[in-house]
């Protein structure tokens, strides 16, 4: 995955332009900052930690659209030493940065947040890819990646330390990736056309488009997330072959839209973004409103100043 290098300054605080000594581990941390974008973040570092005089960064943030390289990697980021190292292998020091530890040989990752102090599921997808990457490039495996807590006991990131279970799942997607495994794809028709994916295109819309599920077009296309990029080529159904035409979508209308884990409008799900689709299972009203069950199990709002069903 390409990273968007927009390096800080130079600087005594957040990049002090110190050579790493070796490349050992992945540090996984969330910015805690809710709905600070990647690029915030950079500015952030770049700006206001610097004229405070805060010792900190990290080499990658990464939001749902991107991820951003601030500091080379090849040089020190102030990320994972406040206490020393809980990991031996990382402990380390330098002439000219005397214990170090993680900071002189790792690279630290962080996720955004967003306005509901959770991570998301796009921002941990491409977070994945890139930590993925790294490990390719470093010769590294799925067990050489840590949490921040894993190093100094700090609660970071906070929904990977509260249910651990998360960041087993993160390593098993980093592993099957490293791996180079390919799902099985479900049964879908081997009759397909070719689509190239322009600017601001989702996977819905795709789907939508080619009267497919997102479910059906990952399988198609072997893809193990919802991300695409500019100019990658998708296999779409031929219109003969295309979904039963009675299969209803809901597709999302706003920025931004609450799901619902269950029947019931106080039980707030994930939330969802504009030119999202989803198939419908069945319309129910409950406490007098209109909502749809979604075949994906969730529940959203049926009501039209919100989204349309095509």
């Amino acid at each position: 995955m390409a990273l968007v290098k927009d390096y800080v300054k130079v600087n005594e605080y957040t990049r002090p332009k110190l050579k790493l000594l070796a490349v050992k581990g992945i540090v996984i941390h969330w910015t805690a900052t809710p709905n600070a974008t990647a690029k915030n973040e950079r500015n952030y570092f770049n700006g206001t930690a610097i004229q405070v005089k805060r010792y900190a960064s990290a080499h990658i943030f990464v939001d749902r659209e991107e991820a951003r390289l601030i500091i080379p990697l090849n040089e020190v980021a102030y990320h994972a030493n406040e206490h020393p190292t809980q990991v031996a292998k990382f402990k380390a020091t330098a002439s000219y940065y005397k214990g170090g530890n993680a900071n002189l040989t790792t690279i630290g990752v962080e996720m955004c947040v967003e306005k509901d102090n959770t991570i998301h599921p796009d921002t941990i997808a491409r977070t994945e890819q890139v930590v993925a990457d790294l490990c390719k490039q470093y010769k590294l495996t799925d067990k050489d990646i840590y949490r921040h807590y894993d190093i100094t006991g700090k609660n970071c990131p906070a929904p990977f330390v509260s249910d651990s279970s998360k960041f087993t799942a993160f390593k098993a997607a980093v592993k099957k990736k490293l791996g180079g495994a390919t799902p099985t794809p479900d049964k879908v028709s081997t009759a397909s056309d070719t689509y190239k994916v322009v600017k601001g295109d989702t996977l819905s819309e795709i789907a939508v488009k080619y009267k497919m599920t997102v479910k059906e077009l990952k399988s198609l296309n072997g893809l193990k997330s919802d991300l695409i990029q500019i100019g990658q080529k998708l296999k779409v159904k031929k219109p003969a072959t295309a979904s039963k035409p009675n299969a209803k979508l809901v597709i999302v209308k706003v920025s931004e839209l609450y799901t619902y884990k269950s029947a019931n409008w106080n039980d707030k799900g994930q939330i969802v973004k504009k030119g999202q689709a989803f198939t419908i299972k069945k319309e129910l009203t409950v406490s007098g409103s209109k909502m749809y069950q979604l075949k994906s199990g969730l529940y959203i709002t049926a009501n039209s100043k919100y989204v349309e069903v095509k």
